[in-house]
């Protein structure tokens, strides 16, 4: 049986009681017309998709038929914003301030390390794309003992990955950052075509390299908020037929990066990662 066939929950537990569980207060579900009695049948509380505490812990409500299971790695992929620009067209307005609340503890979890603790759903699944369908309902649900971690998130578009298992953000790499806001400059469309790189392999290869540059094993730099920062790289270049596979990625500071793509030793530099990261798959198995 695999990770994710054990992750499916069986029973249908309350709200308010995995919550609690996750660690968040919910002394306030009884602060309304139901009373303390009914706390956990707050519309204010029991419908949301996220709950905060701030600098602390966030929890989300995902759906288990959007968990994907790779190499024994959980992980879900998500894009609120959209949800929120396809909500505004139709469906429910609440759909969209859940969706918008999502995306809010997801960049909150992102920026401040915090970890994610997961409330697995299992039911009836409304189909993204159909706004006029019922709202999903939830048969089934389960609080994961594991924590998980916000791995990526893309801050121009809002695309984000979510790892079980994950670390939050201690290591990051130049695809992880939130973009520096830019002053009013020419903007031009720009098409073409980009290689896509897997964030759970770049995770692992920063947690591999544990913050010391895989070529020079120097420290990388701390970023302004505490993270330790490597660049990773593809030893065989996607360009040139180089897979994008754990043992052809490597972390790397800054400086040997560049030198691995344009250095007079970048073939020398090339020869020596792929030894050593063939070594440690080879310790791996």
């Amino acid at each position: 049986m695999s990770t994710l066939d054990e992750l499916r929950p069986t029973v249908k537990q309350r709200v308010i009681d995995l919550v609690s569980a996750a660690g968040i207060d919910v002394s306030d579900w009884g602060k309304f017309a139901g009373g303390e009695k009914r706390a956990a049948s707050n519309p204010k509380y029991c419908y949301e998709w996220s709950f905060l505490k701030p600098g602390s812990i966030v929890v989300l409500n995902l759906w288990y038929r959007s968990l994907r299971e790779r190499n024994g790695i959980v992980s879900d992929d998500l894009n609120l914003r959209k949800s929120v620009r396809r909500y505004a067209e139709g469906g429910k307005g609440v759909w969209r301030t859940r969706a918008e609340k999502l995306d809010l503890a997801i960049q909150d979890a992102a920026k401040n390390l915090l970890p994610v603790r997961v409330i697995i759903n299992d039911g009836k699944m409304r189909a993204a794309d159909d706004l006029s369908a019922d709202a999903s309902r939830v048969e089934r649900r389960l609080l994961d003992p594991v924590p998980w971690a916000v791995t990526s998130y893309d801050w121009k578009t809002g695309e984000c990955r979510l790892i079980r298992g994950g670390l939050p953000g201690r290591f990051v790499d130049q695809f992880s950052l939130q973009p520096e806001i830019e002053a009013e400059v020419e903007r031009r469309m720009i098409s073409g075509m980009a290689f896509v790189r897997d964030a759970v392999l770049r995770a692992r290869a920063l947690d591999r390299a544990k913050g010391f540059c895989e070529y020079c094993a120097k420290p990388g730099f701390a970023t302004a908020d505490g993270r330790m920062f490597l660049e990773t790289h593809h030893v065989v270049p996607l360009g040139e037929g180089g897979a994008d596979t754990e043992d052809n990625i490597a972390a790397l500071c800054p400086n040997h990066h560049r030198e691995a793509h344009h250095g007079a030793r970048r073939d020398e530099i090339r020869r020596t990662l792929l030894r050593r990261l063939r070594r440690f798959a080879s310790k791996a198995r």
